[in-house]
């Protein structure tokens, strides 16, 4: 991109486009990109929407997130709070109407086919909670939420030293398989600064190993973003709690 080009970029405008616009904009830009030789071709179109991105993420983030309040904790809650009643209302009835077809329900243990299915719902759905809650940082972004535009195994941006990380979200520090493990490494490396995040910290042994990524946990995650774990997650244990005591009920 020639010095001539950047002049024609101009922020400002490109913040007042709508999010359709905003990722004509940068496909129409991306396909000026080469992509490196040995890239996997899954990943031909995630590199050159990022190198696109990188252009412009930092100022952009810094823009638009300039005028967000200080104290995010009543978002947080609210996040937490939507999710937990949509769940709730919404989600557990139709799970415990539904009968599921697995080890337990063969062998008669009706409550803990329940209890399986209920919980692998419920883990799958959280993992787009921390995506919603990361973003209400000063500091990250989702793409999805911004551009419409999904960059392979990517769930936010954020800045850090003035620089933008690409990172993937997971739950716990053994939410991946280990088959799973190569593919978010090389989703991953495409990018200069990136991260592979387990949300929480458990203590139990990591299944996402590399040698070119590296991997945080819990509060050095989200301090980085500038927000508080331990609201976060004294919020998301009285969230699964709550939904524990509704499940029990209804057995009543």
């Amino acid at each position: 991109m020639n010095q001539e080009e950047i002049k024609e970029f101009n922020l400002d405008n490109f913040i007042k486009k709508d999010k359709i616009d905003k990722k004509k904009y940068i496909i129409s830009e991306s396909i000026n990109i080469n992509e490196p030789s040995n890239l996997d071709e899954k990943l031909h179109e995630s590199f050159k929407i990022k190198e696109v991105m990188n252009r412009f993420i930092i100022s952009y983030i810094k823009k638009i997130k300039e005028n967000n309040p200080e104290d995010i904790k009543p978002e947080i809650t609210k996040k937490i709070n939507l999710f937990k009643n949509k769940f709730i209302n919404k989600k557990l009835p139709e799970l415990i109407k539904f009968s599921p077809t697995n080890l337990y329900q063969m062998s008669g243990a009706t409550d803990f086919a329940k209890i399986n299915i209920i919980l692998r719902s419920l883990s799958t759905s959280m993992g787009l909670l921390w995506e919603d809650i990361a973003t209400l940082s000063k500091v990250a972004i989702s793409t999805e939420k911004e551009f419409d535009i999904k960059i392979k195994g990517v769930d936010i941006i954020f800045i850090k030293d003035d620089k933008p990380y690409y990172a993937q979200i997971k739950t716990l520090e053994g939410t991946l398989t280990g088959s799973q493990v190569p593919r978010s490494e090389s989703e991953l490396s495409i990018h200069e600064n990136s991260y592979f995040v387990a949300a929480f910290k458990t203590g139990t042994s990591w299944t996402f190993n590399s040698k070119i990524i590296e991997r945080i946990v819990g509060e050095s995650f989200w301090s980085m973003i500038d927000l508080e774990y331990d609201f976060i997650l004294g919020e998301v244990k009285s969230m699964i709690k709550e939904i524990e005591k509704t499940y029990q009920k209804s057995k009543i």
